[in-house]
């Protein structure tokens, strides 16, 4: 069956690998007839949580007035989150983190309001420089935990190490496996 699919780009970095491996994900899904919104939060001007609790009493409604608000239209009607970023310092980029940050308003157990999300599946893509993937350790476990934490199902964890200049992933046999997994998200 056909999937809604949100895939949220974190690098700032235009066109570089991230953007690749993600082009990757999302031709394997689309030929296989799913829909697929993009989002790029490396380029959206996207506030950190400010812990208000607002959304807490206001079904999952964030009091922020930034681009996280198209992202919330999304998150409300996708059925799969696909997660891609680039690692920076052991971890996921500053604008995924940021992004990440800002799902609390729909994810809080601890809201008065049903989850705003209809988020059931969700996959993570990462690139990073270094060639040892024990680098992108603490951004697995974040996605791991927000995962488990929310219930959604783990469609997989792509990981391409060595990737440092930009255009590095051309002909990686893991940009295939991205398009496979895209292609099995229906």
């Amino acid at each position: 069956m056909p999937q809604k699919i949100l895939l949220v780009t974190g690098s700032p970095r235009k066109s570089g690998n991230t953007h690749l491996l993600a082009d990757a994900f999302e031709n394997g899904a689309l030929a296989s007839g799913n829909q697929v919104f993009r989002f790029d939060a490396g380029k959206a001007q996207i506030n950190g949580c400010i812990g208000c609790s607002y959304c807490l009493s206001h079904k999952g409604k964030c009091t922020q007035e930034d681009d996280m608000q198209q992202a919330y239209q999304y998150l409300r009607t996708c059925d799969v989150l696909v997660l891609a970023a680039p690692v920076y310092f052991f971890d996921f980029s500053a604008q995924m983190k940021v992004f990440i940050d800002r799902l609390y308003c729909g994810l809080s157990i601890h809201s008065s309001s049903e989850n705003p999300f209809t988020i059931k599946a969700a996959a993570l893509l990462l690139v990073q420089e270094l060639t040892d993937p024990a680098v992108a350790e603490s951004a697995i476990k974040v996605y791991q935990k927000t995962a488990a934490y929310a219930s959604w199902k783990d469609l997989g964890i792509i990981l391409v190490p060595g990737v440092a200049r930009a255009g590095a992933i051309a002909n990686n046999p893991l940009l295939t496996t991205a398009y496979e997994l895209g292609a099995s998200s229906s």
